[in-house]
């Protein structure tokens, strides 16, 4: 999995890089509950104690109790619910805005536009494997190559992200 980490945000996807269609049909309790233990178990590594996640609502609202959609009921309440069982401090579903409205999370299981808030600044963290490992989010910025214009920051927060894992 891939966690983004900036604009005060770490998000982990559940899903990557392919259309909204082969997203949602891929999307199941299952991949929604390995991202959010990977997330957990990264935030550990990271230093996080107990770490808290929040699990965003695939529909507006979160589905509104099937007002949207039942995908939220059906498919990212399971999850949650097995993740509590686990120990994991999971919240959700719930709609992006109102659960980025609140202090508390550690990260979120989602796809929010991190690079919106970070821009060129946000690191991207792998999760989920037994090794961390920690890159900029925004590629290798062919467009800016051989232009001395780069930024450092990103590169800089990717190194201290895993510089300080155990």
């Amino acid at each position: 999995f891939l966690m983004l980490v900036g604009g005060g945000l770490r998000v982990v996807h559940v899903t990557l890089h392919e259309g909204i269609n082969s997203a949602l049909r891929r999307l199941t309790s299952e991949l929604i509950e390995k991202a959010a233990l990977a997330a957990d178990s990264a935030l550990r590594d990271l230093g996080v104690a107990k770490p808290r996640v929040g699990v965003f609502g695939i529909n507006p609202h979160a589905g509104e109790n099937g007002l949207f959609g039942d995908e939220d009921n059906r498919i990212v309440a399971p999850a949650i619910q097995k993740l509590r069982e686990q120990g994991v401090d999971a919240h959700g579903p719930e709609g992006a805005d109102t659960m980025l409205a609140r202090d508390g999370f550690d990260a979120y299981v989602a796809h929010i536009p991190v690079k919106l808030l970070a821009g060129r600044k946000a690191s991207a963290l792998s999760i989920g494997a037994d090794t961390l490992f920690s890159s900029v989010g925004h590629g290798a910025a062919f467009d800016i190559a051989g232009k001395n214009c780069a930024d450092p920051e990103a590169v800089i927060r990717a190194i201290k992200l895993v510089g300080g894992a155990k």
